[in-house]
């Protein structure tokens, strides 16, 4: 059939960027490269813009150099609370759904030894790099497509549809279940789905800071990044109008009738552990008792990624019955992040007290590694390359330094879109109060709020109107809200 050349011309080529489950592409890379401002809530709560300041351990996540600062030896501790909505659009219908997840944010500790002039820190312990909270609905009738259509043009769910009855055969060819006949308009579908990403980047640390010489500061930081993705999507496809009825055919030159189907349902499931290593270099020097400049370097990080997936497709038939398959498989791979080089400025012992960051990252040389599939590297690579940009990412914080019970803190970090045809900026308003108890107790609660939009091809199909070879995605735009409550101990000795 014609259908059958043209899908496979070009589906290598559109259907990585369709489904999670079919293969990595440059958008998983980009997923694990990113970092939000993160670590403990003293640093969540001024934009993470510690550059130049120590707020906390989570501080290094930007400059070593700043644990030279660190006032006191401590321990600390902390967790968050993560609640992500969104509202999507999708055929002209708009859904909302949102999800939530709690997780340890922070841990560790921070030695300064007892010098004569200067400071000599050591320190060490977990922070937060980033989350993966996703988490859309959709609901709606589709007049022009069935996602078997896409079954039918993918190598990778063909042979699970085909298993599962969601793509039949008769003596003219194989066809989607939901479109007997290419060449008659499609009776429309109703679709409901749900997807959720879960999951988070931490890092452990150990690092240094010191006075290096009068007002000059310099630290390192080795780490272990680690963390967990997860993926779930639920997709139905049901005839709530009953316009597909038993089919009439022949199968091996006899009269054959298939059931009239009800629904297929679609799941996706992916996990994935990552882990990797990182150094960082840093430098800080204050011109002025009141004043602190700082800079430093992080090193490209290699994360290897360990993906475990299935996929189980289930049609279900008006008359009763069910006919199912499934797929399950692991694979492994690496991601080259990029580097990241941060300049700083910020005050010290004023009644407010500022902090500002910009850091640039290059994200055009994310490289994946031991793809597995030596062309597909490559192109993906090529991709990455041609698609996302380097960026410079702001950020700033102002804490009132009035009083030694209370210290609130506000930030603002702006971090414009990578991709320069699927993704947009990036933006987190933050605020938070520093509570001292007593003189080695202190409480930090911190809320981070980002929102931003996104658009997601949902999956894409042979378009059968127009009949020329092309393709059609169908897509969801999203508008995302994020809150993240973080609360945390310090307790100095």
């Amino acid at each position: 059939m014609k259908y059958i050349l043209f899908s496979g011309l070009l589906i290598g080529f559109i259907m990585m960027s369709a489904l999670p489950a079919e293969a990595q592409n440059r958008f998983d890379a980009l997923r694990f490269s990113t970092q939000y401002p993160a670590g403990d809530a003293a640093n969540v709560a001024r934009g993470g813009a510690s550059v130049a300041d120590y707020a906390g351990y989570g501080s290094v996540l930007l400059n070593p150099a700043t644990l030279g600062l660190a006032p006191s030896s401590s321990f600390h501790i902390g967790i968050g609370l993560r609640d992500v909505s969104e509202d999507a659009l999708y055929l002209n219908r708009n859904n909302s759904y949102d999800d939530s997840q709690t997780a340890f944010t922070n841990i560790g500790f921070v030695y300064r030894f007892p010098t004569v002039q200067g400071s000599f820190v050591i320190g060490g312990g977990y922070n937060q790099l980033a989350d993966f909270n996703r988490a859309y609905r959709l609901n709606a009738q589709n007049p022009t497509s069935s996602i078997t259509d896409f079954f039918f043009d993918s190598p990778f769910y063909f042979d699970t549809a085909f298993n599962a009855f969601a793509i039949e055969t008769d003596d003219f060819g194989d066809f989607p279940i939901f479109r007997p006949f290419f060449d008659e308009p499609f009776r429309g579908i109703r679709q409901t789905a749900t997807v959720t990403e879960r999951g988070q980047l931490g890092e452990f640390t150990a690092s240094l800071g010191t006075e290096f010489m009068e007002n000059f500061f310099v630290g390192a930081t080795i780490g272990i990044p680690v963390g967990s993705y997860s993926y779930r999507r639920d997709f139905l496809e049901r005839d709530v109008d009953r316009v597909f009825g038993d089919l009439d055919t022949q199968i091996n030159g006899e009269d054959f009738t298939i059931p009239a189907p009800d629904n297929v349902l679609l799941q996706d499931r992916i996990d994935a552990d990552i882990s990797g290593f990182s150094a960082r270099l840093g430098f800080i020097y204050k011109p002025i008792e009141f004043l602190s400049v700082g800079v430093s370097y992080a090193l490209p990080t290699i994360y290897s990624i360990d993906e475990s997936y299935s996929v189980f497709i289930q049609t279900t038939y008006e008359a009763g019955g069910t006919e199912s398959d499934r797929l399950r498989g692991e694979t492994s791979y690496r991601v080259k992040t990029p580097s990241r080089l941060a300049f700083g400025v910020a005050t010290h012992q004023l009644p407010v007290n500022f902090n500002a960051s910009v850091e640039r990252v290059g994200n055009s040389s994310i490289q994946f590694r031991n793809f597995g599939d030596l062309g597909l590297e490559v192109q993906e690579n090529e991709d990455i390359r041609e698609d996302f940009r380097d960026v410079f990412n702001f950020r700033a914080g102002v804490t009132l330094d009035i009083s030694d019970v209370v210290q609130p803190s506000v930030g603002y970090a702006f971090m414009p879109a990578v991709s320069r045809t699927n993704s947009e900026d990036l933006q987190f308003v933050s605020g938070g109060l520093r509570l001292g108890v007593n003189q080695s107790l202190s409480l930090n609660f911190a809320v981070q709020y980002l929102f931003f939009n996104d658009n997601q091809i949902v999956y894409s199909h042979y378009d059968y109107n127009l009949d020329d070879g092309t393709f059609r995605d169908v897509g969801v735009r999203s508008s995302v809200d994020r809150f993240h409550v973080m609360i945390g101990a310090n307790f100095s000795f």
